[in-house]
């Protein structure tokens, strides 16, 4: 998460932007797939499909980031795995490049993708992202039917 506004950012000072951290699980619904490698609004850009948390950590407080571990459970079941030293590209190159096309500001989260490992869910299953030293976020998957109810 970036905590201060940032444009043109050099690699060795991008940890000066960084607030903390915090789990995402950016879901997709592959029910229509474009591009694997570049997925359109319809599979990512649903509502829901983006949680966030359950809190932000403070960067002082995870310390070094360099080998974390990150862990996804379906229903219990360990379906990805890895460490953030996995990474193609680390926390400081992400900074530097995303705020060379964009000015980057207080609030603004990174994405930093996911280890191998996809798995297709169904209403009814619990899904837990975990990051070491950050927490862990467990979402429940329900049906659009029972997300929207009777409002749409």
């Amino acid at each position: 998460m970036i905590g201060k506004e940032g444009k043109n950012i050099a690699r060795e000072d991008a940890m000066d932007y960084i607030a903390g951290y915090t789990v995402c699980n950016d879901f997709a619904i592959r029910d229509y797939l474009e591009n694997y490698y570049r997925p359109n609004l319809r599979v990512k850009s649903r509502d829901s499909l983006c949680p966030i948390g359950p809190w932000l950590i403070d960067k002082d407080d995870v310390g070094d980031i360099s080998n974390l571990k990150l862990t996804t459970r379906v229903n219990g079941e360990l379906t990805q795995e890895g460490t953030t030293a996995d990474m193609i590209f680390d926390v400081p190159f992400l900074v530097e490049y995303l705020s060379k096309i964009m000015t980057l500001q207080p609030g603004d989260m990174i994405a930093t993708g996911t280890p191998k490992g996809l798995k297709d869910m169904q209403p009814g299953d619990v899904v837990v992202c975990e990051i070491e030293k950050v927490g862990a976020l467990e979402t429940h998957i329900v049906s659009e039917q029972q997300f929207y109810g009777d409002k749409y």
